[in-house]
């Protein structure tokens, strides 16, 4: 008989099938004269079977005992076990103690292991939030809250890392002065460059300056550890720990972690969502048969699912016909759809390239008012809103343009899916752009980018108005911070709250046109990715940043739990969270790689503050690194780092990637490849199940009547 498994579709014919047609009858017959009916005599007679069951049991219950199974995972029925038990007993009273102990090891372990995961689990923050969240809303709105746990332990892993190796040194040790290898004193310099003092706040009360003081970073906050300015150089006397060197190499570790921890996400998200979208294409059957969540128990939970299911099922429906009605396009129409989106997307280009001009504009108007506000004419509120104006500009740019851009894409005549990814990146790329434009305007302010021949850069290597410029950076990050949690707050409770009290205790028709505002899932997750962004870039400027964010997003966690419980309506438009994890731990990476950048530029290039902070007496903050190698390690070691740090390192480094990269994608090839046989095997199983039930059916039918 021909191996059924091993013929394709095309190569199946009646003939091959037929001849299995034979044994199955003779088996059928065999098995109503047998009284004992033992199935392994027709499966030896196919061919399928060459030994007795029997025998294979015994075997597999010795194999069970060779290897040290534990017994409850024994192939053996309830009697068999006892009479284990009771032979293992006996056994135990002549083992030796050593063996008895091992034993018993490894029979614990296993139950030990369970046990400290179970209560790790237990002690899981938020863990009985999150699953109320799930079985109200399901999974897509889980997404944005398990991201908020995540940044949470995120920024709180830099917090006993900074304050290990920073922050008790510093207050808790005996310091010496740290100075640099090589000082040469300069008077004109310290008089231009070091002459600073901390600003105050002129013609306001005492009132108006601790709200000034809290909202801005300046007066108290500024003089505290909350900013960099207020870090001295310092060595710790009899153990030469360098506060420098540790206060750089903790920030740059972290950020080192953070690239680890969120690549390591994104490519476990990448693997995912791969897997869903190439190889789980069947999404009709799959959305019928295995799509319904039973761990939703709320009845508005129920229907909220229901409605769901059917929303995809339509939006699968409607992608089935969008790509019908593009097949029979002719060229006038596809040329007359190109044009639209052409113009359509220059629109949306110059939109946001007045959008980036207003945020230069503001920060200008800013900058130039913090170094005037000494007069005492201003009032308090013009002083705050003019400190806050490109926060400001900032978050109206990024609340407004995301709907126009939602609007506009609807004329492009892209599918549902296609639409909301294709806002979510316009928008993404406005935030982290719209962020990258603030800092290059206030680089311009700082280190006078373009024109570093100005009067007032050429003499300190920075803005002399700047004495403490990374104090100055640190307040604007701190600024935006703010800014940003008070802005959540002020939306849910003078924004969605009365709107949702409007919609339930008021007959206008305004108000029930407007209806309830809806949770978006994608808007959330990218304001949390640019909060986050803004808290690496800052880090370095102001490091109890992290800190002030984990109870930002402590507080933010149970705002938006109950703006979703009791404010909002779940989204219509559904996504997929599986899928659209790789999209939001990608944008999260493209963050920190915004972060990381204009960090590492100004480490390397730029010159410290001459009158404040860690670094104010070395050239580049990175001078810091070569110099403690230099006088911290012995010669070989600084050899060895020297070559590291080669150009001649570079060639075998580079070698050594292009080797790993090409074992990796020949791995990648062949799991392909296995994958592909193995859903064929999986085809080929179910053809041969089919045929087989066929055969019998027709075997069986003459003798049921």
């Amino acid at each position: 008989m021909p191996c059924l498994l091993c013929l394709s579709g095309k190569e199946r014919t009646t003939e091959q099938l037929g001849a299995i047609r034979t044994p199955i009858s003779d088996l059928i017959k065999m098995n109503h004269k047998s009284e004992k009916r033992q199935p392994w005599i027709g499966a030896q007679r196919l061919g399928l079977a060459t030994h007795n069951p029997g025998s294979k049991a015994r075997q597999a219950r010795a194999s069970c005992e060779d290897d040290g199974t534990p017994l409850k995972e024994r192939p053996l029925s309830l009697q068999e076990k006892l009479a284990q038990r009771k032979k293992q007993r006996l056994e135990g009273r002549q083992v030796s103690g050593s063996e008895s102990w091992t034993r018993s090891r490894q029979l614990s372990h296993p139950k030990l292991s369970q046990e400290t995961l179970n209560l790790l689990s237990a002690c899981q923050l938020w863990k009985k939030s999150l699953h109320e969240i799930e079985g109200c809303f399901g999974s897509g709105i889980l997404s944005y809250f398990i991201l908020l746990r995540f940044l949470f332990f995120l920024s709180l892993g830099f917090v006993p890392l900074f304050a290990g190796f920073v922050f008790v040194p510093i207050s808790f040790f005996t310091r010496t002065p740290d100075v640099p290898a090589v000082k040469t004193p300069n008077q004109t310099l310290d008089v231009n460059c070091k002459n600073f003092s901390y600003q105050t706040q002129g013609g306001a009360t005492p009132t108006e300056k601790l709200f000034l003081d809290i909202f801005t970073g300046e007066g108290i906050l500024e003089t505290s550890f909350l900013f960099y300015g207020h870090y001295t150089s310092m060595d710790i006397m009899s153990l030469g720990y360098s506060i420098c060197l540790a206060y750089l190499l903790t920030i740059l570790g972290y950020l080192s972690l953070c690239f680890l921890w969120v690549g390591r996400r994104v490519v476990q998200s990448r693997i995912q969502s791969q897997w869903h979208s190439k190889y789980y294409v069947m999404a009709f059957s799959s959305r019928i048969f295995a799509g319904w969540d039973f761990c939703v128990f709320d009845l508005d939970a129920v229907s909220l699912k229901q409605h769901s299911i059917s929303n995809c099922l339509k939006m699968e429906l409607q992608e089935v016909s969008r790509q019908q009605q593009k097949l029979q396009q002719s060229r006038r129409e596809k040329a007359l759809l190109s044009l639209t989106r052409l113009l359509l997307n220059l629109l949306i280009l110059a939109l946001t390239a007045a959008a980036f001009y207003c945020i230069y504009l503001a920060t200008e108007v800013s900058q130039d008012f913090e170094q005037q506000q000494g007069s005492s004419t201003e009032t308090f509120s013009r002083r705050l809103v003019t400190q806050y104006f490109p926060p400001i500009i900032i978050s109206v740019v990024n609340f407004f343009l995301p709907y126009v851009f939602g609007a506009l894409v609807r004329y492009e005549a892209y599918s549902p899916s296609v639409e909301i990814n294709l806002t979510l990146l316009r928008s993404v790329l406005l935030k982290l752009a719209g962020l990258g434009m603030f800092l290059f305007s206030l680089g311009q302010k700082v280190f006078c980018i373009g024109n570093r021949e100005d009067s007032d850069c050429l003499m300190c290597g920075y803005n002399k108005l700047y004495q403490c410029w990374e104090t100055s950076i640190g307040q604007e990050m701190y600024k935006m911070t703010v800014f940003n949690f008070l802005s959540t707050i002020g939306v849910t409770l003078l924004v969605s709250l009365p709107r949702r009290l409007m919609v339930d205790h008021t007959s206008w028709k305004l108000a029930h046109w407007i209806g309830k505002e809806e949770f978006l899932v994608p808007q959330n997750i990218l304001d949390a990715v640019y909060e986050q962004t803004i808290i690496w870039i800052g880090m370095f400027y102001s490091p109890l940043l992290p800190l002030l964010n984990v109870v930002f997003i402590f507080i933010t966690f149970y705002v938006k739990k109950y703006t979703l419980c009791h404010i909002c309506k779940p989204s219509k438009r559904m996504f997929r969270a599986s899928s659209s994890k790789f999209f939001f731990h990608f944008v999260l990476f493209l963050g920190l790689m915004m972060a990381l950048y204009p960090l590492m530029y100004t480490i390397a290039n730029f010159r410290p503050s001459r009158a404040c902070g860690l670094f104010a007496d070395y050239a580049t903050v990175w001078q810091v690194v070569p110099e403690a190698i230099s006088t911290r390690l012995p010669a070989n070691a600084q050899l060895l780092l020297n070559y590291i740090g080669s150009e001649a390192f570079a060639f075998p480094l580079l070698t050594l990637l292009c080797l790993v990269i090409i074992v990796y994608i020949s791995q990648i090839r062949k799991n392909t490849e296995t994958i592909e046989q193995l859903k064929d095997l999986i085809v080929m199983q179910v053809w041969d199940k089919s045929y087989l039930e066929e055969e019998l059916s027709k075997v069986l039918k003459p003798s049921g009547e």
